[in-house]
Formats: C-alpha cells, structure tokens, sequence
C-alpha cells in the first residue's frame, strides 16, 4: 500500500479556556485524550493598544500554543533513540475553535500553516478549524496591562538574554537611536531575572524610555513535558512578537542570530543532526514573513540583523558600544535547568563551545570568567563520548569552513541552498557571502586553537581535554572525514546524481537521462526537496524524511493516495524506459523513488544523490 497513513497520530483538541480574563488563561488541550494546559500571558501593554487588534490575533495566539502544547506534550522517542526513528517526525490531528472562521478555513492560509510547521519542526500537523460557539473576544486573555502608560516602541524584538539577542539590543538602542520593545519568553525561572537585569542595565545606561521589557510567559500545565527539542517553539516566539509589534502600530519583528547558527549546518553530523532547530532559518523566517502577513492581511516581517555576522563579531559589537562588562550576565548554555550560581554555563554543550570561542577570539575573556562553565573549554577533560563528539565536531566544522569555498557550499550543504533562495540576493552573491561568513567563523576557531597548541603542547593538557583529544584525532588514521571536502571525491559507483532545475522543470541524471516538463519531473523535483530537507538537517541517509502520499498529492495537484501511487508507477515506467535507451539496465529505474508502506515516498537515500542547479 502506498504512502499517506503516519504511525503514531496524536489527536489534539482545544477546549474552552479556564479563565476568560485578566492575563491568567489556560489553554486547554487534549492530547490523545489526556488534559494539557498551556497558560500564555504578555504583560505591559496598553489595554487601548490591544483593543484595536483583530480578533484573529486571538485566534492566532491560541493556534501557537496549541502548536506549543503538542510539540512539547508528545516525545519524540527520547535521547536513546540515536536515529530518532520512526518516533521523530510526528503526526498531528488538530482540531480547534476560532473567531474568524472564515480566514482559517481558507485553502491557501492552512497549506502556509501547515507547510511552515512541516519544515520548521519536521512534523506534520493538519488543522480542522470550528466556529466558536460563541465568539468570544475578551482582550485581556491573554494579557495583564499596563493602564495608562504612553510609552510606545518604534522597535521589536525578541530578547532571549543571550549575546546575539543582548548585542542586538544594545545596536538599536545606542546606535540607531530606537524605542525597542524587548520580548522575552520565559519557562525557566533561571532566565527571567537574567532578562529584567540586562533590560535594567540596558536602561540605566540610555534611559528609561529607550527600551521596556515586555515578558511573556508560556508555560505547560498538569501533564508537562515530554520532548525537550522545541523544533516548533520559534513560532510561538513570532506569533507573539508580531502580536507585540502590531499593538504598537509597527511590522517587523527581528530575532537577533549570528548567521553561522542560523544556517543550521550541523556541528555534529548524525549525533545532532536531526536535533538542530531551524528557528532563524532564512526560509523559516521568509515562511514567518508570509504567514503572518496573511494574519494580519499587512506586510509583516519578520527578520533577523545579524545574519551576516559571526559569534565573534557580534562579541566585539558589545565591547565597541562599551558594555563589555555585561557579557559575564549573558547567558548562552542550552542546560538551562542545571545552571547553578557558580556554574553558569555547562561548558559541554554547543552553544557553550561557540560562545567560548568567539570570546577568545575577541581577546574579551576577562569578561567572561572561565570559572563560571562547569568544564573549561581547554583545560578540563570531556569523559563522556557525546560530549566529545560535539567539540571535535565544532573543531573540524570550523578547519572545513576556513578553506570552503562557494562551489563546495552548494555541493555538500544543501542547507545553505535552501537559504539562498531567501536571503534577497542573487544566487552567486548569496554563496560568496555565505563562504566569507563561514571563512571568518573558521579562522577565528582555528586560530585561537592554534594559539593554544602553540603556547602548550597538546601532551601537556589533561588526558580527555579538547587540545589533547584534537592532538590525538590529527594522526592520519583517526582524522574523521570533515563535513566540507577541499576537493571533489568520487562517488560510489552504485550513486546516482540527480541534479534539479525546478523553474525549468528539469532533472537529469547521471549528466545523460533528461526528465523535462511532464508529470516525471514534477513528481522527482517534490522528492528531491524531501530528499534536501533531510541532508540539510545533517541527518544519516536512512533516516531522510519520507513525503506521504498527502504531502504528494498536494504538491502535485492530484486527488488522493491511489492518484498518487499511479503517478509513481508511471514515473517508473518512464524512468525505465529512458534507462534502457541510454544503455543503463532498466531496474536501475526501481532503485531510485522508495516507497516505505504506511509511511510515503522518497528517492532511495543510498542510491540518489540530489543537487540543485540555477536556472540556464
């Protein structure tokens, strides 16, 4: 049987709130039957500001936590399950309530939502919309206000506490001279007063009125969380800023990333690959961009400022606007619920290792006391393997990148082609400025790496210590393969290349079978962007992301899965067909889609391998 049906659908219902005013709601869910609550609240704003929203905008907010609530509710199978199996990619059903039902029953508007939510968190989620019985629109749902305050922003942007975010802040405020609204979501009480105390810094330094803090807290009730990757989180954050930015009259949101993590390229090949989130992803935040521009039925734009910029880049901002001393009270660690007051960092994990790095290389670490991570990047030995991993995996990233060049971006990182397309650049000027972006991130690595083992001997560290396990992976016979090779390398003779041209509706293989214009060809282009999905998460071939037979029949204008299996039938037969014509054997045809039952389609991982090419 075809694709279409997903093992492990979870039914997701939305009932009435418990509160219908004064910012204390919970949303209630029901997720396979079992009660959720999700309680969302934005405080300081104007009652008056919020009264001339639309009541989609409620609408809209319940939908991201209803979106919140089932990603963080259901696991994805948990940390055992290495290649996150049949468990990863999950499938809801969601039916819920709105105000303007008419928006939200439109065609195009639930293929935006549900498209959006597919490629930013890798599960599908389809939505049945209901008429509330009886439409209610209390504005202080979700919102404690500020009565009587004037205040009015002429900037908004997310404001998580960490470096980016910080420095963001402090270029609007000091630099161009903005009112900014800092938006900040909170669920562990560890972040919030580390948020209020850079808000006050901020404000003591450039006045009261050059920013207000506007916390928003979202927070799972009763049955809590179940899976810790928050790959669908980010669109609650936009929802929120844009509900933020349209109560003061503005259309922009900005996520403030250096762009080497916004690029979502892996540091850990198959070890994180699949983990990686996509939150400020140039296509997630095109596909933000156009949703909520469809809310709001206005331009609303939803960026990110620092794309061009590397960690350490944005570390050197913070000192050139003077507030050096503020980079210590920042905080960058993903192990948030372990922090202690003398361990503000872990030291271990990614986002550590970056930060760490980026503060060398600025020559700022008197501002970043190493005492407050609890394994100094250098000097203390890593004895877990995952922990090991990561930090060699950054390493090797990072001497890959201080030589990549455009060409080999677009070969080996389809994650950066699916960027490019987003970026409002042309295609070539996009990849020179991504090699420069990556070539400025490897340097800045390696050399502080450098000026370690030149100081030190790598024999001299601790056994398990990053400079003695980076000595030791430098002999020939454990030098793993780095993720963006310096020169072509041959392809097993099994593989075959399928390069894509989708605005010429093109695909050939293998430089000589031409599928051009026909049904072919559309249906091998809507697997070819599965097939990039999946290496632009890093993932391991077998694990590439399957299109069911929904997902097909949608992209390709057909009505239903046995539409869909034909189609794939068919393509063999034409895929065959052009086989034998150019002297290949014909059930090389067979080897190329595979249909995994009750799961979907996809080219064979092991056998295919996709390039996208630019328009002649």
């Amino acid at each position: 049987m075809g694709g279409g049906a997903i093992p492990f659908e979870h039914r997701v219902r939305c009932l009435p709130p418990l509160t219908k005013s004064g910012g204390d709601a919970q949303l209630c869910l029901e997720i396979d039957g079992q009660p959720v609550g999700v309680k969302v609240c934005i405080s300081h704003l104007n009652a008056q500001l919020v009264a001339e929203l639309p009541d989609r905008t409620l609408d809209l907010l319940e939908v991201a936590a209803v979106v919140y609530g089932a990603d963080a509710g259901v696991s994805r199978g948990g940390t055992a399950d290495q290649h996150m199996g049949a468990r990863w990619n999950r499938h809801f059903e969601v039916e819920m309530p709105v105000r303007d039902h008419d928006f939200w029953n439109c065609t195009e508007v639930v293929s935006a939502l549900e498209e959006m939510l597919m490629f930013l968190s890798g599960d599908r989620f389809a939505f049945r919309f209901v008429a509330k019985e009886d439409g209610e629109a209390e504005r202080s749902l979700f919102f404690k206000f500020d009565e009587g305050s004037a205040w009015r922003a002429t900037r908004v942007m997310m404001f998580s506490g960490g470096l980016d975010s910080f420095a963001g802040a402090l270029e609007e405020v000091a630099e161009q001279g903005e009112r900014v609204a800092l938006v900040s979501h909170f669920s562990a009480s560890k972040i919030a007063p580390v948020q209020r105390q850079l808000h006050k810094a901020l404000a003591s330094r450039f006045g009261e009125n050059s920013c207000r803090h506007i916390p928003v807290q979202v927070q799972m009730v009763g049955r809590g969380l179940k899976e810790g990757t928050h790959r669908a989180r980010s669109f609650l954050f936009a929802a929120l800023g844009a509900v933020t930015a349209k109560a003061f009259g503005l259309n922009r949101v900005s996520f403030y990333e250096n762009g080497v993590v916004s690029l979502n390229l892996s540091p850990v090949g198959n070890v994180l690959g699949t983990r990686a989130t996509r939150t400020t992803h140039p296509q997630t935040l095109s596909r933000f961009s156009d949703f909520l521009s469809r809310v709001f039925t206005s331009e609303t734009r939803i960026d990110n400022p620092f794309f061009w910029r590397t960690k350490r880049e944005v570390v050197e901002a913070v000192a050139r606007l003077g507030m050096s001393e503020l980079i210590a009270q920042t905080r960058s660690c993903a192990d948030v619920h372990n922090q202690t007051k003398q361990h503000i960092h872990c030291g271990r994990c990614s986002q550590c290792i970056d930060r760490r790095f980026a503060v060398l290389a600025a020559g700022l670490t008197r501002f970043d006391p190493e005492e407050a991570y609890r394994v100094a990047l250098m000097d203390d030995a890593r004895n877990d393997l995952r922990d090991r991993e990561i930090a060699l995996s950054y390493l090797r990233s990072a001497h890959a990148y201080e030589h990549v060049t455009p060409s080999e971006l677009e070969r080996a990182l389809p994650a950066v082609v699916s960027a490019v397309a987003h970026l409002e650049q042309p295609t070539e000027t996009a990849l020179e400025m991504i090699a420069r972006l990556l070539k400025r991130h490897g340097t800045g690595v390696s050399d502080v790496m450098r000026a370690t083992l030149k100081a030190k001997d790598a024999v001299d560290f601790p056994d398990g210590s990053l400079p003695r396990l980076y000595g030791e992976a430098q002999r020939p016979e454990l030098l793993p393969h780095m993720p963006v090779p310096s020169r072509p390398i041959a392809k097993p003779s099994n593989l075959m290349v399928m390069e894509v041209n989708t605005k010429r509706r093109r695909v050939v293989i293998d430089e000589r079978i031409f599928v051009e214009r026909n049904a072919t060809a559309d249906l091998l282009i809507a697997l070819a962007d599965k097939w990039l999905e999946g290496a632009g998460q890093g993932m391991t071939p077998l694990d590439y992301p399957l299109a069911s037979s929904a997902f097909l029949a949608n992209a390709l204008k057909l009505e239903g899965d046995e539409a869909v299996r034909q189609r794939v039938n068919r393509a063999k037969t034409v895929l065959k067909k052009k086989m034998a014509s150019s002297g290949r054997e014909q059930q090389e045809a067979e080897a190329i889609i595979e249909n995994v039952p009750w799961h979907g389609y996809r080219l064979t991982p092991d056998r295919v391998a996709v390039r996208k090419v630019k328009s002649e």
